[in-house]
């Protein structure tokens, strides 16, 4: 990690941040103006405009029993792909995909993320409610 881009290792830290349910470091890492498109038929699809409705989804996620581990992790100057494994772990539910997330980042901050799921049906479940 210490030849990587800033803005890989800006997307470490707010990984990071978000397991351990940090809201103060997501707020400093996450742009007030972040959109998030999120896709799938789940009930949590769509886009998710600004950090504080942001920060309400994730509250919403982890109690699904979301969990995230990084494959690979790849910086610009104003992108970033992470190469990662989602899941979730629930009464009744243990299921995971692999996932590539491509993020806009401007000022160290995350503006923009859109999410590829290897598997729909996979990721949907994760968001079942």
């Amino acid at each position: 990690m210490g030849d990587e881009h800033p803005n890989a290792t800006a997307y470490r830290r707010t990984a990071d941040a978000f397991r351990s349910r940090d809201h103060t470091a997501l707020t400093s890492l996450i742009a007030a103006e972040v959109t998030w498109h999120v896709p799938g038929s789940h009930p949590m699809a769509g886009e998710i405009r600004g950090r504080d409705a942001l920060l309400a989804w994730l509250t919403k996620l982890w109690a699904r029993g979301f969990w995230l581990a990084e494959h690979d992790v790849l910086g610009s100057e104003e992108h970033v792909v992470a190469l990662s494994t989602m899941g979730a772990r629930r009464d009744g539910v243990d299921v995971q995909t692999r996932v590539v997330s491509v993020f806009h980042y401007l000022d160290g901050q995350q503006l923009e993320r859109w999410f590829y799921p290897e598997d729909p049906a996979a990721w949907d479940e994760i968001f079942a409610e």
